[in-house]
Protein backbone atom coordinates (compact mmCIF):
# COMPACT_ATOMS: atom_id res chain seq x y z
CA UNK A 1 0.00 0.00 0.00
CA UNK A 2 0.74 3.43 -1.09
CA UNK A 3 -0.07 6.44 0.13
CA UNK A 4 -0.54 9.46 -1.64
CA UNK A 5 1.02 12.57 -0.05
CA UNK A 6 -0.38 15.78 -1.60
CA UNK A 7 -2.90 17.23 -3.22
CA UNK A 8 -6.34 16.23 -4.19
CA UNK A 9 -5.65 12.73 -3.28
CA UNK A 10 -3.60 13.78 -0.34
CA UNK A 11 -3.53 10.43 2.02
CA UNK A 12 -5.20 8.12 -0.26
CA UNK A 13 -3.90 4.58 -0.03
CA UNK A 14 -3.41 3.02 -3.61
CA UNK A 15 -2.06 -0.36 -4.30
CA UNK A 16 1.13 -2.06 -5.29
CA UNK A 17 1.58 -5.02 -7.78
CA UNK A 18 2.79 -7.78 -5.61
CA UNK A 19 5.65 -9.11 -8.15
CA UNK A 20 9.54 -7.09 -8.22
CA UNK A 21 7.64 -3.34 -8.29
CA UNK A 22 9.56 -0.49 -6.06
CA UNK A 23 7.33 1.81 -5.55
CA UNK A 24 9.14 5.54 -5.41
CA UNK A 25 9.42 6.64 -1.72
CA UNK A 26 7.11 8.97 -0.56
CA UNK A 27 9.83 11.45 0.38
CA UNK A 28 11.24 11.25 -3.26
CA UNK A 29 7.94 11.64 -4.56
CA UNK A 30 7.07 14.89 -2.03
CA UNK A 31 10.24 16.38 -2.89
CA UNK A 32 9.75 15.46 -6.92
CA UNK A 33 6.39 17.32 -6.53
CA UNK A 34 8.24 20.27 -5.15
CA UNK A 35 11.02 20.39 -7.61
CA UNK A 36 8.66 20.09 -10.92
CA UNK A 37 5.71 21.67 -9.77
CA UNK A 38 5.70 24.31 -12.17
CA UNK A 39 5.95 21.88 -15.14
CA UNK A 40 3.15 19.63 -13.61
CA UNK A 41 0.93 22.15 -12.59
CA UNK A 42 -1.87 21.96 -15.79
CA UNK A 43 0.71 19.74 -18.22
CA UNK A 44 0.74 16.39 -19.49
CA UNK A 45 3.16 13.69 -17.46
CA UNK A 46 4.71 10.61 -18.88
CA UNK A 47 5.28 7.77 -16.42
CA UNK A 48 7.65 5.61 -18.17
CA UNK A 49 7.95 2.15 -16.09
CA UNK A 50 4.83 3.04 -13.99
CA UNK A 51 4.73 0.31 -11.62
CA UNK A 52 2.01 1.53 -9.57
CA UNK A 53 1.43 4.87 -11.09
CA UNK A 54 2.17 6.43 -8.25
CA UNK A 55 3.97 9.44 -9.85
CA UNK A 56 1.44 10.40 -12.37
CA UNK A 57 -1.09 9.16 -9.62
CA UNK A 58 0.53 12.14 -7.49
CA UNK A 59 0.88 14.43 -10.24
CA UNK A 60 -2.49 14.62 -11.56
CA UNK A 61 -3.20 15.01 -7.54
CA UNK A 62 -0.83 17.99 -8.31
CA UNK A 63 -2.65 19.94 -11.21
CA UNK A 64 -1.41 17.69 -14.13
CA UNK A 65 -4.22 17.57 -16.31
CA UNK A 66 -3.51 14.42 -18.20
CA UNK A 67 -0.86 11.12 -17.19
CA UNK A 68 -0.02 8.55 -19.50
CA UNK A 69 1.11 5.38 -17.61
CA UNK A 70 3.49 2.82 -19.32
CA UNK A 71 4.19 -0.72 -18.40
CA UNK A 72 5.12 -4.08 -19.82
CA UNK A 73 3.78 -5.99 -16.59
CA UNK A 74 0.10 -7.47 -17.12
CA UNK A 75 0.34 -7.03 -13.25
CA UNK A 76 1.21 -3.67 -13.07
CA UNK A 77 -0.83 -2.04 -15.44
CA UNK A 78 -3.99 -4.10 -13.87
CA UNK A 79 -2.90 -2.20 -10.40
CA UNK A 80 -2.57 0.95 -12.84
CA UNK A 81 -6.21 0.38 -13.28
CA UNK A 82 -7.61 -0.24 -10.24
CA UNK A 83 -5.90 2.55 -8.22
CA UNK A 84 -7.76 5.28 -11.09
CA UNK A 85 -10.62 3.60 -10.98
CA UNK A 86 -10.66 3.38 -6.97
CA UNK A 87 -9.90 7.46 -7.17
CA UNK A 88 -12.71 7.81 -10.40
CA UNK A 89 -9.82 9.15 -12.05
CA UNK A 90 -10.26 9.30 -15.80
CA UNK A 91 -7.42 11.82 -17.16
CA UNK A 92 -5.04 9.20 -17.47
CA UNK A 93 -3.93 6.70 -20.75
CA UNK A 94 -2.11 3.39 -20.19
CA UNK A 95 -0.31 1.94 -22.54
CA UNK A 96 0.75 -2.44 -21.96
CA UNK A 97 3.67 -2.31 -23.64
CA UNK A 98 7.47 -2.01 -23.66
CA UNK A 99 9.04 1.11 -22.80
CA UNK A 100 10.39 1.73 -26.97
CA UNK A 101 7.43 0.32 -28.40
CA UNK A 102 5.15 2.26 -26.06
CA UNK A 103 7.46 5.64 -26.88
CA UNK A 104 7.11 4.97 -30.81
CA UNK A 105 3.17 5.10 -30.26
CA UNK A 106 3.45 8.55 -28.33
CA UNK A 107 5.08 9.86 -31.44
CA UNK A 108 3.40 13.49 -32.12
CA UNK A 109 2.76 13.96 -28.11
CA UNK A 110 4.15 16.57 -25.95
CA UNK A 111 4.95 16.14 -22.35
CA UNK A 112 5.74 18.46 -19.61
CA UNK A 113 7.14 15.96 -17.10
CA UNK A 114 8.24 12.36 -18.25
CA UNK A 115 9.29 10.09 -15.22
CA UNK A 116 11.47 7.43 -16.03
CA UNK A 117 12.02 4.29 -13.62
CA UNK A 118 13.01 1.53 -14.37
CA UNK A 119 14.41 -1.82 -12.53
CA UNK A 120 17.45 -0.11 -11.25
CA UNK A 121 19.80 -2.77 -12.44
CA UNK A 122 18.79 -1.70 -16.48
CA UNK A 123 21.31 1.47 -16.44
CA UNK A 124 21.04 1.09 -20.54
CA UNK A 125 17.13 1.93 -20.16
CA UNK A 126 17.77 5.34 -18.81
CA UNK A 127 20.07 6.27 -21.77
CA UNK A 128 17.62 4.57 -24.48
CA UNK A 129 14.48 6.33 -22.86
CA UNK A 130 16.27 9.58 -23.62
CA UNK A 131 18.09 8.82 -26.07
CA UNK A 132 14.16 7.83 -27.60
CA UNK A 133 12.38 10.71 -26.20
CA UNK A 134 15.04 13.50 -27.90
CA UNK A 135 14.43 11.88 -31.11
CA UNK A 136 10.71 11.70 -31.50
CA UNK A 137 10.57 15.28 -29.97
CA UNK A 138 8.32 13.82 -26.99
CA UNK A 139 9.63 16.56 -24.22
CA UNK A 140 8.48 19.88 -24.71
CA UNK A 141 10.82 22.80 -24.31
CA UNK A 142 10.06 23.79 -21.00
CA UNK A 143 9.80 20.63 -19.87
CA UNK A 144 11.56 17.99 -17.65
CA UNK A 145 12.85 14.40 -17.44
CA UNK A 146 13.28 12.78 -14.29
CA UNK A 147 15.40 9.57 -13.98
CA UNK A 148 15.62 7.50 -10.39
CA UNK A 149 18.22 5.43 -10.25
CA UNK A 150 20.45 3.66 -7.61
CA UNK A 151 24.17 4.35 -7.81
CA UNK A 152 26.00 5.88 -10.67
CA UNK A 153 24.44 6.97 -13.80
CA UNK A 154 27.17 5.79 -16.30
CA UNK A 155 25.52 8.53 -18.68
CA UNK A 156 26.05 11.92 -19.49
CA UNK A 157 22.84 13.29 -21.62
CA UNK A 158 24.78 16.58 -22.96
CA UNK A 159 21.88 17.89 -24.83
CA UNK A 160 20.26 19.15 -21.68
CA UNK A 161 22.18 22.29 -20.17
CA UNK A 162 20.07 22.28 -17.15
CA UNK A 163 20.40 19.41 -14.79
CA UNK A 164 19.88 18.99 -11.09
CA UNK A 165 20.55 15.95 -9.07
CA UNK A 166 19.38 14.76 -5.62
CA UNK A 167 20.07 12.17 -3.18
CA UNK A 168 17.46 10.21 -0.71
CA UNK A 169 19.74 7.97 0.99
CA UNK A 170 20.18 4.57 -1.94
CA UNK A 171 17.65 6.56 -4.21
CA UNK A 172 19.21 9.10 -6.58
CA UNK A 173 17.08 11.72 -9.04
CA UNK A 174 18.44 13.09 -11.82
CA UNK A 175 16.14 16.12 -13.20
CA UNK A 176 17.09 17.04 -17.26
CA UNK A 177 15.93 20.54 -18.34
CA UNK A 178 17.01 21.64 -21.63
Amino acid sequence: MIKIIGGIYNSRVIDAPESLTVPTKARVREAMASALRNEVNDGVVLDLFAGTGALGIESLSHGAKKAVFVDLSKEAVSVIKKNLDSLKEKRAEIINNDYMSALDLLKGESFNVIYIDPPYAQKEYYKNSVSKISELGLLKDDGAIMLEYEGDMPYLFDDFKNQKSYSYGRTKVLILRK
